[in-house]
C-alpha cells in the first residue's frame, strides 16, 4: 500500500471521527442574551427536563428566577437528548429544556404492511410463505424529528424582580409602527420585591420615581442605580393607574 493511499485513508477516518462528534444542539445554538449569561456556580449541576409547552415553560422559568441564555433549533434524524445536556454543560447553563416532535411518523399498521412487503420480495414472491416480523422491522428508518432546546441560567437575587418588554403597534391605515406608552410586565420573579408588592404579569410600568419608563435597558439601569432604596412605581392595570412603593434589594 502506497504512502499516498495510507494518507488518504487516515484523513477519511479522521473526517468520519469528527462527523461523529458533531453536536447538533451546539452547532445550531443561537445566543439570546447580550449579557454573556452563565451559571453562578463554577461547576453547575446542569439539569435536563422534557419541555411541555414553550410559552408556559418560559414564563415559569422567568418567574423562578432564571433568564434565557439561548436556544437550539433543527430538524433531522433522531438525536439523543443527552447531546443537549452536553452542550448545556459546556456553556455553563443551570437548566436545559428539550422539545422534540416526530414530523413524519408512520403508523404501526403501515410499518407492519411495509415490512411484510419487503420480506416477501426477499423470498422471491413465493406464495403461502410465513412472514416473521421483528420489532426492528417496525422501526421507521426514515423518521424525521424537529428539535428545540432552551438553555437557562439562574440569576442572582433580583433587585426588583420584573421582566419587562417594550411593545409597539402598527397603524392599519399608515402602516407606521408606534411605540406604546410604558413597559409591559411579562413575568414577576417569585419572592422578589415586585412580587411582594403585588405586581402581576400584564401590568404596564409607566414611571419609576417620577421618571418615565421608556425602554427595558434604561429601566433596568435605573433600578440598578437605586438598589437598596425605597422607590415609587406608577403602573397601569385594567386601564386603571396605580402607584406602589417597593423596597429594592441590594445586590
Amino acid at each position: 500500500m502506497s504512502f499516498k493511499l495510507i494518507f488518504i485513508m487516515l484523513n477519511l477516518f479522521s473526517m468520519l471521527a469528527i462527523a461523529e462528534e458533531v453536536n447538533l444542539f451546539q452547532t445550531n445554538y443561537l445566543s439570546q442574551s447580550n449579557n454573556n449569561l452563565y451559571s453562578l456556580q463554577k461547576k453547575p449541576d446542569t439539569k435536563i427536563y422534557a419541555g411541555m409547552n414553550k410559552e408556559k415553560d418560559n414564563n415559569r422559568m422567568l418567574e423562578d428566577g432564571y433568564d434565557l441564555m439561548g436556544v437550539s433549533s433543527f430538524q433531522g434524524a433522531f438525536v439523543e437528548p443527552n447531546e443537549a445536556l452536553k452542550h448545556a454543560q459546556s456553556i455553563q447553563a443551570d437548566v436545559v429544556l428539550v422539545y422534540d416532535r416526530q414530523m413524519n411518523e408512520m403508523t404501526r399498521a403501515t410499518l407492519l404492511r411495509k415490512a411484510r412487503e419487503d420480506i416477501k420480495k426477499d423470498s422471491g414472491g413465493k406464495k403461502n410463505t410465513v412472514v416473521e416480523v421483528s420489532e426492528a422491522d417496525l422501526k421507521d428508518k426514515n423518521s424525521k424529528f424537529e428539535f428545540y432546546a432552551t438553555y437557562w441560567a439562574k440569576l442572582p437575587q433580583p433587585i426588583l424582580g420584573l421582566h419587562v418588554i417594550k411593545l409597539s403597534t402598527k397603524n392599519s391605515d399608515t402602516k407606521e409602527t408606534q411605540q406604546e406608552k410604558g413597559l409591559k410586565v411579562i413575568a414577576v420573579i417569585k419572592d422578589s420585591p415586585a412580587f411582594k408588592v403585588g405586581f402581576q404579569k400584564g401590568d404596564v410600568i409607566l414611571e419609576l420615581n417620577d421618571v418615565n419608563a421608556e425602554s427595558p435597558e434604561v429601566f433596568s439601569k435605573s433600578v440598578f442605580n437605586l438598589q437598596g432604596n425605597k422607590v415609587k412605581i406608577k403602573y397601569v392595570r385594567d386601564d386603571e393607574e396605580k402607584v406602589v412603593s417597593a423596597d429594592l434589594n441590594r445586590r
